[in-house]
């Protein structure tokens, strides 16, 4: 009986991480190859940027319509579902020349403008991360991220490889062999996409029939208690400011820095898809750091003081002369700019109660991707009209505003256990030496 209940979290683990890399590296290859595709059918700049924006909205109210019923629902019933529904999107995009169906597929198909992360796997696969937390959670939440962004990586290259020689800038000037070999190349990424989704549902199978957050299903009769409110509090506080980092964040996604550099420098799909892989790779890195990092100086610390430094790089990007420098830049941001995932992804499980876990897991998504999803529509414009990179100097600004007030907001605002509302050793937030900086 003790090893069944040890090998059934480690299958949802392997299951969960295996899933986030083949997920995330499907991601990562469409995030390449969004823009020039839409531009290859018909689409401006402008609609491309209203496109993205639809999309990510409408992936905002899908995960928060989840997360409200998922316990209800089943996990994995969504779960299976959300991988379906991504080899059907696939399968169309890689063989329509329709705008409507090209459309549709990217708005209410599960596609990530983004490049690492979309649909409602997140919320539902943090909760059953954090439903068998032992005390590490800043760790497993690390080496979930890290199999993310390995597979962005991955994905960034594979597109690289098959669309090498695509430049796809002004479709009328192309020749035909130059548009056969670009509607070849896409699809076969696209068919790629699609063929995640069915090996995605084939690992989500391994989960065990019942896996949910069984604090989820039983809700308290009894008015809840202050530390209870307070937590809630934190929740609605920690979704509005993340929902402005997201804001930010929606400036420079993926598909739109892609566009940026073939319409600044010239360049093809290949040279982006190299820089999108070493981004990824470098962010990759940055997770072995996080745990050691937040328990040294404490979760908050580590999100704060290793993201501001990033979010004022971005200002700089387009003083960049070259591509090449810009995308040394991006590289270096990349480094240190993903550091805080884990650590803002483990804080958020560890200052609400752990029956409002799910619900905190997919309001911060949710925010997150309604305030990303408005703002590519502007910089679908401002790139429409010019290529002096304004939507970098937004994003980052945004960004650093979003840092600061995150670190006032919440310096004083300790963690739960999963077994209480009361709050844990401070050692797991920030040293007693920082503490007592913060409280002066």
């Amino acid at each position: 009986m003790r090893e069944a209940s040890r090998s059934a979290p480690m299958a949802t683990l392997l299951a969960v991480y295996a899933a986030k890399a083949i997920r995330t590296g499907a991601f990562g290859a469409t995030a390449v190859i969004l823009a020039p595709y839409l531009i290859l059918h018909g689409f401006d700049a402008v609609q491309i940027g209203g496109i993205l924006s639809a999309t990510l909205i409408q992936d905002a109210l899908l995960t928060s319509l989840v997360s409200a019923y998922a316990a209800r629902i089943g996990l994995k019933r969504v779960l299976l579902f959300a991988a379906l529904a991504i080899s059907v999107s696939g399968i169309v995009l890689a063989g329509t020349s329709s705008s409507a169906l090209i459309v549709g597929c990217i708005i209410f198909g599960i596609i990530s403008p983004a490049g690492y992360e979309g649909g409602p796997f997140g919320p539902i696969e943090q909760t059953l991360l954090a439903a068998d937390d032992n005390g590490d959670l800043t760790r497993k939440m690390s080496h979930y991220n890290l199999c993310g962004f390995a597979g962005a990586a991955m994905g960034a290259a594979f597109a690289a490889l098959l669309t090498a020689g695509c430049i796809v800038r002004d479709p009328a000037a192309m020749s035909a062999a130059q548009t056969l070999h670009a509607h070849n190349a896409f699809g076969l990424v696209m068919m790629v996409y699609a063929a995640s989704g069915l090996v995605m549902a084939l690992l989500y199978g391994f989960l065990p029939i019942n896996e949910t957050c069984s604090s989820t299903a039983q809700r308290p009769t009894r008015a809840p208690s202050p530390a209870i409110k307070e937590g809630r509090r934190n929740i609605f506080w920690l979704a509005g400011l993340q929902s402005l980092d997201a804001f930010g964040g929606g400036f420079v996604v993926q598909a739109l820095i892609a566009h940026w550099f073939m319409m600044r420098y010239g360049v093809d799909t290949a040279f982006v898809g190299t820089v999108f892989f070493w981004a990824n790779i470098f962010a990759a890195c940055s997770f072995f750091a996080a745990p050691s990092i937040s328990k040294r100086f404490g979760l908050l610390n580590t999100i704060v003081f290793t993201h501001l430094p990033c979010s004022l790089a971005l200002c700089a990007m387009p003083l960049m002369p070259t591509a090449w420098a810009a995308g040394a830049l991006l590289l270096l941001r990349s480094f240190f700019s993903s550091m805080d995932i884990p650590a803002r992804q483990a804080y958020s499980m560890l200052i609400v109660p752990v029956q409002d876990r799910p619900f905190a897991a997919g309001l911060t998504t949710s925010a997150r991707a309604v305030s990303q999803a408005i703002a590519p529509a502007f910089s679908g414009w401002a790139l429409a009209n010019a290529t002096l990179g304004l939507p970098f100097i937004i994003g980052g600004a945004v960004k650093s505003i979003y840092d600061l007030a995150l670190y006032f907001r919440f310096k004083n605002i300790q963690p739960v256990t999963n077994d209480s509302s009361e709050p844990i050793d401070l050692a797991l937030e920030k040293p007693a030496k920082l503490e007592q900086v913060a409280s002066k």
